[in-house]
């Protein structure tokens, strides 16, 4: 198996068919990569709908894994764990990929880098397409001669819109202390082993969809960021001195300063 395909998903609707459809269609043989569905927190009647749909998709290869214990974080880690596929690629329920998605991160794919797609936002109340934070990023640096932690530092922002060589996660696991944040942090836990970036065409797309009650789009109070913020610096103090050399340290002062920089925004984003 050379992709296994992680979708954490906790009481799904309608999205997550959109987004295992966009699986379906992909250009790179079937018989490449696997899909595991980790449904967190929460089982019937979601549990039999998704066996339904794999049911009704036998040329497939899926995975369904149920657990009582709710969390992105602990969901993508038994996704890790149960996986079996060279290369790892994060895909959140409510979003989907283009069709050649897959092709065109492995067609650039190094057992050493990580492989970047292109970024577009999708507003679930209006249809409308936009601008994400990564798309200006991934069009300014399409011409670069190289990428660097420094200059690509906001694609580590994000475990998804990338494929991961397992050799490069190793036993390494998102923090399941944080709720927010977490992401980051464990793209900078794995870091020390990643060797180069690289980046998709634009045509390889990852649409993030836009939802007004989603997680990155609620109101935190200051306390809460305060701490999150701190327990995140913390963090990253942590890995850093335990091994010093083995990460890049401008990279580890991006990380912290925006970590910090969160506690004056009242969203997470």
């Amino acid at each position: 198996m050379k992709i296994s395909v992680i979708v954490p998903t906790y009481q799904p609707a309608n999205y997550l068919w959109e987004c295992l459809d966009s699986l379906c269609r992909q250009t790179l043989a079937p018989e490449e990569f696997e899909t595991v569905i980790v449904l967190n927190g929460c089982n019937e009647p979601y549990f039999g709908r998704i066996q339904q749909y794999i049911h009704e998709h036998p040329n497939h290869n899926f995975q369904l894994i149920q657990t009582e214990k709710g969390g992105v974080s602990n969901a993508r880690n038994i996704g890790i764990d149960k996986s079996t596929g060279e290369y790892l690629s994060f895909l959140d329920d409510d979003d989907w990929v283009t069709d050649n998605y897959l092709e065109e991160l492995l067609q650039r794919a190094t057992p050493e880098a990580i492989v970047h797609a292109n970024v577009i936002q999708y507003r679930d109340s209006t249809g409308e397409k936009m601008d994400y934070f990564l798309t200006s990023v991934f069009q300014r640096l399409q011409g670069s001669q190289k990428l660097t932690f420094f200059n690509a530092r906001s694609f580590l922002s994000s475990s998804c819109c990338k494929l991961i060589p397992r050799k490069v996660i190793g036993t390494e696991r998102f923090n399941k202390a944080y709720k927010l944040g977490e992401d980051s942090l464990f793209m900078f836990t794995i870091s020390r082993r990643i060797r180069s970036i690289r980046m998709s065409s634009k045509d390889a797309v990852y649409y993030v969809r836009n939802r007004d009650n989603s997680a990155s789009h609620k109101t935190y109070p200051y306390s809460y960021r305060l701490q999150v913020a701190f327990g995140l610096t913390f963090s990253y103090l942590a890995l850093f001195l335990r091994r010093p050399f083995a990460y890049n340290f401008p990279f580890f002062l991006t990380r912290v300063a925006a970590t910090l920089r969160k506690l004056f925004t009242r969203k997470y984003e």
